[in-house]
């Protein structure tokens, strides 16, 4: 009987510590879904201070063409030089993110994305891709840390 009790006591203690976890979880994963959205919704309308607030100041991307940068100012800079090359305002559209948690104040978010990016003298580039952000938490709030823009490229059927 006594190790009856113990049983359905441990089972119960663990039952309500799992449950605490998963509302955790669950609530990290709206917070990030709110910080992703709030950043898109920045650079959609313009606000690019609000949009920049959400980077780390060692964040690191990784760009479609291979290069990469480190750095929030050095990420704003090449930016803004890019904005430069770009003909009309390019348009984005992507999923929503999945959430992977690598611990407790670090997870990773994947969206498909798709865009149309004029640059000018006619050249077209954007297209399928995937999206991959690292954010980390600091003093509360999300950051984005690091970012990488993949393009989707159709492999050969394997079986042909």
């Amino acid at each position: 009987m006594k190790n009856m009790i113990f049983n359905t006591l441990t089972l119960l203690f663990v039952s309500l510590f799992s449950f605490n976890a998963n509302a955790q979880t669950s609530k990290e994963e709206a917070s990030l879904l709110k910080m992703w959205d709030e950043v898109w919704q920045a650079y959609e309308t313009g606000n690019e201070a609000k949009m920049w607030s959400y980077y780390t100041e060692n964040a690191c991307e990784v760009y479609p063409d291979g290069s990469s940068i480190c750095g929030a100012k050095a990420i704003r800079e090449g930016y803004e030089m890019f904005k430069t090359m770009m003909e009309g305002t390019p348009t984005w559209s992507m999923t929503k993110p999945t959430v992977t948690f690598l611990g407790s104040d670090v997870a990773l978010l994947i969206s498909d994305v798709t865009s149309d990016v004029k640059l000018k003298g006619g050249q077209q580039i954007g297209g399928k891709s995937k999206f991959a952000t690292v954010v980390h938490k600091v003093n509360g709030q999300w950051l984005i840390a690091f970012d990488s823009q993949t393009p989707v490229i159709p492999m050969p059927d394997a079986g042909k």
